[in-house]
């Protein structure tokens, strides 16, 4: 059932042969999208991208709200930066631990951008959609999970094609057992960001 879409979600891994499109794939969507890198040399975790929100209205776990036609800031990882990182590592945890400690730099250099109004004053909060949702939660955002839907099926096989191209190993850890990649959606307030990531 490898590379089919089925509505439990198992076989949502693309099969190898088409992986070589995954890196064409992903930059035809980042133009698409206006995906750009977060800091001037590329070199950081996150790629960020400017929408408006278009979902239900949402209450984080500080309090704040997010609405429809909210402005927000989608997180996305740079590949590229993951690409470095496991040439010089030697488990996939090493490259995850590593990316802890970047990721959360990168909110902090964030956190400086909106205060120096690099960014919209009328942002509301931050956005993504990953698989790293327990660091996600150690870092300060909130986890939710994904409406079933299309949408949230097509998402986990893109990113599943994203994880066995980019990350150490991921074939490997994709392949070795039956369920599926789990992505869940993460958000945090712009209030948030700068109270725990502000200078």
């Amino acid at each position: 059932m490898r590379g089919k879409i089925t509505k439990d979600g198992v076989g949502c891994i693309p099969p190898r042969f088409v992986l070589w499109l995954w890196p064409f794939l992903d930059s035809i969507f980042s133009w698409w999208l206006g995906i750009k890198p977060l800091r001037k040399d590329k070199l950081g975790t996150i790629n960020v991208e400017l929408r408006q929100y278009r979902g239900r209205p949402l209450e984080l776990d500080d309090g704040s709200e997010i609405k429809h036609g909210d402005l927000v800031i989608e997180l996305h990882l740079n590949n590229a930066w993951v690409v470095h990182q496991r040439k010089a590592a030697n488990s996939p945890a090493e490259v995850f631990w590593e990316l802890t400690s970047a990721f959360s730099d990168d909110l902090k250099y964030l956190a400086q951008q909106l205060v120096e109004e690099r960014f919209s004053p009328e942002i509301k909060a931050l956005h993504g959609v990953t698989p790293f949702h327990a660091a996600s939660r150690r870092v300060g955002f909130t986890v939710l999970e994904l409406p079933d839907s299309l949408w949230k099926r097509l998402t986990r096989f893109y990113l599943s094609g994203l994880m066995q191209t980019y990350h150490f190993k991921g074939a490997e850890r994709l392949t070795a057992g039956a369920k599926p990649l789990v992505v869940k959606e993460m958000w945090m307030s712009r209030l948030k960001l700068l109270e725990r990531y502000s200078p």
